[in-house]
């Protein structure tokens, strides 16, 4: 019998407790890859942010006047501005969450490369007062094509009459860095007559500067416009504004780390414990390798072979499911989460080899020192 066949066999001895085992393994790196996947898609979308678009909201969150628009865009640096008012909802029924930005949307496609759409669609947008452009991947799920009428519920933002929001759609767009978020860019002017409260406001500014090198500058010039006035404004490069809004959650990078170390702390545990007791009951087999020539090297890579078998199995069933799960959950909550990065599935097989060793290491090394007269003399 092969060194791959003793480890096998020796692994499924105890099923009821090796299948515990693996399945305490896969929640483990089940954990592992969900929690990695979430972290790597916001480092990415921090990453991915623009330095030379400048994002400009009220410090409390408060809507501004549409008409700051104009001083801004005299700002000296300002090539281009624009202005978007979210409204919130769903279609059908509320699982079908949709966002819609109500802008102008030739100034957005022109500042935000990352969104591409086909000029004729924009400019049917802009001669359709009730025009939509869907994102692909939500026109796709939900089956619309050019001229469909859908109605949008939001109790966020509803309108005078208490209707639902009506939009036509008359093309697709896409998101490059989040082809998976599920938007209508709709015209603002339509919107901001019909909607019941807070007309002629706006909840961001987008500008494209000149030179990224002085964003800083151009910001406070911005702010500095409007310093004495009742909603007062707050701007900072695109990417600037990404971390400021992660960094509100709390320290990501600390609170995912210290739930990682907690869960494969257990694993230590659970699989070393599991690992002991293998030894313990199987004391007078390794005694009788031992008597068929195998050497206390080979016998006690039987031990760290079985743990990096049983961590490897669980690393792979584990960070599969995790590919799957992530983005079917992240649709299902009207998220926008993609398949974890490939790095993650590296990481997480690396992390189960040295989970294995470590976990093997004690009992290896207990066996290695066993002679084979103490180990015949042992009950079975």
């Amino acid at each position: 019998m092969g060194f791959i066949s003793l480890v096998w066999a020796g692994l499924w001895r105890r099923r009821g407790r090796t299948i515990f085992a693996l399945l305490s393994a896969i929640a483990a790196f089940l954990l592992f890859g969900v929690l990695n996947g979430v972290h790597a898609f916001l480092q990415q979308t921090v990453e991915r942010a623009h330095l030379d678009i400048l994002v400009t909201n009220n410090p409390g969150g408060l809507p501004m006047p549409l008409a700051y628009h104009r001083r801004i865009s005299n700002v000296a640096g300002v090539k281009l501005s624009t202005y978007l008012a979210p409204l919130a909802g769903y279609v059908g029924k509320p699982s079908n969450h949709v966002s819609v930005l109500m802008t102008d949307p030739a100034r957005l496609f022109q500042i935000e490369q990352d969104m591409q759409a086909a000029p004729a669609e924009i400019a049917q947008m802009r001669r359709t007062r009730i025009g939509a452009l869907a994102s692909a991947s939500l026109a796709q799920n939900n089956g619309w094509k050019k001229g469909d009428m859908i109605f949008v519920h939001s109790n966020v933002t509803p309108q005078k009459n208490g209707r639902d929001w009506q939009f036509q759609i008359v093309g697709t767009f896409t998101l490059s860095q989040m082809p998976n978020v599920p938007v209508l860019i709709a015209n603002y002017d339509y919107a901001d007559a019909a909607r019941a409260a807070n007309a002629g406001t706006v909840m961001q500014f987008w500008s494209l500067i000149d030179n990224p090198a002085r964003a800083g500058a151009i910001s406070g010039a911005i702010d500095e416009l409007f310093s004495n006035s009742p909603a007062q404004t707050r701007t900072m490069s695109q990417k600037d504004a990404a971390q400021s809004a992660i960094s509100r959650v709390g320290n990501i990078d600390f609170l995912l780390n210290a739930i990682i170390a907690a869960v494969f702390f257990t694993l230590l545990l659970m699989l070393g414990n599991v690992l002991m007791q293998s030894f313990r009951e199987r004391t007078r087999e390794f005694g009788l390798l031992k008597t068929v020539g195998f050497s206390d090297r080979r016998v006690a890579g039987l031990l760290i072979g079985e743990a990096v078998l049983l961590c490897l199995a669980a690393a792979v069933i584990g960070l599969a499911a995790a590919w799957f799960i992530l983005p079917i959950f992240a649709q299902a909550t009207g998220g926008m989460l993609p398949h974890p990065p490939a790095v993650i599935f590296v990481d997480g097989l690396v992390a189960a080899i040295v989970v294995g060793v470590v976990c093997g290491v004690i009992p290896a090394w207990k066996v290695s020192r066993l002679t084979i007269v103490e180990t015949l003399r042992r009950p079975t």
